[in-house]
């Protein structure tokens, strides 16, 4: 027999109900109504209805919640969180015991890294134990319906590794179909995205083309190729294989380069709770114009966050390092200690060096830097790093003597009309260094701009570059860039969501530092 109960006691109360799902919060319902059947062991909720346990929450009008079996109904309109993923749907199953669901009329959003998202939209999407499973689904980077672009997908299935497996791919531009590749599969990895192949022009590349492969022999083993062709670099055939599980890894890799000694090597990795672990060795391993050789190395590090933003960090490094002429056994060790906050952040580093045959290094030093945020348009960043190094360093990583104050003005929106400065002073010679200026005219959908260097110990203009950008329904990003210097041209189109954004390269790109305690492989 149904017991009514009063809406004004049950108006946005939060109610508890544990289940035999063992939860030890248990299951929370919150709804403007609730009716309770104790016969049928089951309970009914109408009006701005929440439901939430662990990482999982529902929002909709109605909900139906039998007791016994731990299984949710929704009939109508739902939005759904399931960890990172969002999912909306017409109408919803889910059991909590067994972890199993569907979702009808169904739009899953995949949060990429690179910024925006990847929507799976289908009339039934599948979850089980983790595992998102759909047939004949549409995939895009737009929000928009009917989207601009789309892939059409005959199979989707998304592990929780963070990996999508694609299965027959067709191509359509709004609704006529472009191009269709039955065969052809399509994975990706850690929230990235690079369905098609890459292609444009660069100025260090000249005209090229890179395409993927990848074939899942199951769910954690992986095989991966690529493929890239420069007219000014050397072309590259890479693959890998890769044994992954949520905290360990294990891959072995080769690149082969036109004209040039080819990079082999292979890693194992174990990383949980700030704790990482590698066992590594790689032969030629390429860092911008730099070749090195690590062969083998084995690195512990750790590392500790408080809620404050309070950090320490300890790193541990052996092993033999080749470069050009240059071969040793080392052993570094690496502390740091400092804050994060969202506005500001500091740490201080020591760093000790040790050589089988030639001489020790020890390096301390620090790096502080904050920001302000003046107005909605107007906002300032100042920094200032001190390195010193006590001892002869060999290797084209290793730290240098550095005493630098820098500053970075910007007013406006960089991704429309904007105006930039950036400008530092070397106290270690006593003058200011490079001086980078930018400004852009225009809107999300069309700007153009120019950046500029200025270089103070030469006194002349280094460097200009001119840009155009035009975005399309918010999916498509155009760039087209011009650098004076050496008369060269840039194009790069990304369809968002569906291939990996180009990176476009600007005079106020950061400079990218080699990281001794770690490996990247990603493509």
């Amino acid at each position: 027999m149904k017991k009514p109960l009063l809406v004004a006691i049950f108006l946005l109360l939060t109610v508890p109900l544990t289940t035999s799902i063992g939860a030890k919060e248990g299951i929370r319902i919150n709804a403007d109504t609730l009716l309770y059947d104790d016969l049928g062991s089951q309970v009914e909720a109408y009006g701005n209805v929440q439901l939430s346990w662990k990482d999982i929450s529902f929002a909709t009008n109605q909900l139906l919640f039998r007791f016994d079996t731990s299984e949710a109904f929704i009939p109508g309109f739902i939005k759904a969180r399931f960890g990172s993923y969002q999912i909306s749907a017409e109408k919803m199953y889910y059991n909590f015991q067994t972890r199993n669901g569907w979702f009808e009329s169904a739009e899953l959003i995949y949060e990429l890294d690179e910024g925006g998202n990847l929507y799976f939209r289908g009339s039934k999407i599948e979850y089980q134990k983790g595992k998102w499973t759909g047939t004949d689904l549409l995939v895009t980077g737009c929000p928009h319906s009917p989207p601009l672009y789309s892939v059409r997908a005959k199979e989707v299935l998304i592990y929780p590794q963070d990996r999508i497996l694609i299965n027959g791919l067709e191509f359509y531009i709004k609704e006529k179909r472009i191009i269709q590749l039955p065969a052809y599969s399509r994975l990706l990895n850690n929230h990235g995205a690079n369905f098609i192949p890459s292609l444009g022009y660069q100025r260090k590349k000249g005209f090229f083309v890179e395409g993927n492969y990848e074939y899942l022999f199951s769910e954690n083993l992986l095989f991966q190729a690529n493929l890239s062709y420069s007219t000014l670099q050397s072309s590259q055939i890479s693959s890998d294989i890769t044994l992954q599980y949520p905290y360990f890894e294990a891959r072995i890799f080769i690149d082969l380069w036109q004209n040039e000694k080819p990079t082999i090597g292979g890693y194992t990795h174990y990383q949980k709770n700030g704790l990482s672990l590698w066992m590594l060795g790689i032969e030629n391993e390429r860092f911008n114009d730099e070749i090195i050789s690590r062969l083998p190395q084995f690195i512990a590090s750790y590392r500790t966050e408080s809620e404050d933003g309070f950090f320490i960090e300890a790193n541990f490094s052996y092993g033999k390092f080749t470069q050009d002429d240059l071969s040793d056994w080392r052993n570094d060790s690496y502390f740091s200690a400092g804050i994060e906050k969202k506005s500001y952040g500091g740490k201080v580093y020591y760093q000790n060096i040790t050589l089988s045959t030639l001489d020790d290094a020890t390096v301390w030093g620090g790096k502080v830097w904050a920001e302000k945020e003046f107005s909605p348009r107007f906002s300032a960043e100042v920094f200032y790093e001190y390195t010193q190094v006590n001892g002869e360093t060999y290797f084209f990583f290793d730290p240098k003597d550095t005493s630098i104050f820098g500053l970075e003005l910007v007013y406006g929106d960089l991704d429309q009309s904007y105006l930039r400065l950036r400008g530092e002073y070397d106290l270690n010679i006593g003058g200011l260094g490079d001086i980078v200026a930018g400004i852009g005219l225009g809107s999300k959908e069309l700007s153009v701009g120019m950046e500029t260097m200025y270089s103070f110990p030469d006194q002349n203009w280094e460097e200009r570059r001119y840009y155009v950008r035009k975005q399309l329904e918010e999916c498509i990003n155009i760039e087209a860039s011009y650098w004076e210097s050496d008369k060269t041209f840039f194009v790069s189109v990304n369809l968002a969501g569906l291939d990996q954004r180009k990176h476009i390269e600007s005079l106020f790109d950061e400079h990218e530092e080699f990281d001794l305690f770690n490996l990247s492989r990603e493509k």
